[in-house]
């Protein structure tokens, strides 16, 4: 079996750096917070259920 290894272009590796960069830098952290508070918490207790209706009759 033949291996291709692919050459890493100094110019394409800065500007996959810089978009990655600019990606992390649009996400607010207050967002990124409660959203693994949210995860977080759901792992521990686990999804919430969904009411049932109660058959008195």
């Amino acid at each position: 079996m033949i291996k291709h290894h692919k050459k890493i272009n100094k110019d394409k590796a800065m500007t996959a750096a810089q978009k990655s960069l600019d990606f992390w830098m649009t996400v607010d952290g207050s967002k990124l917070a409660t959203l693994g508070r949210r995860e977080k918490d759901l792992d521990i207790v686990g999804p919430a259920r969904k009411a049932r209706l109660v058959n008195y009759g």
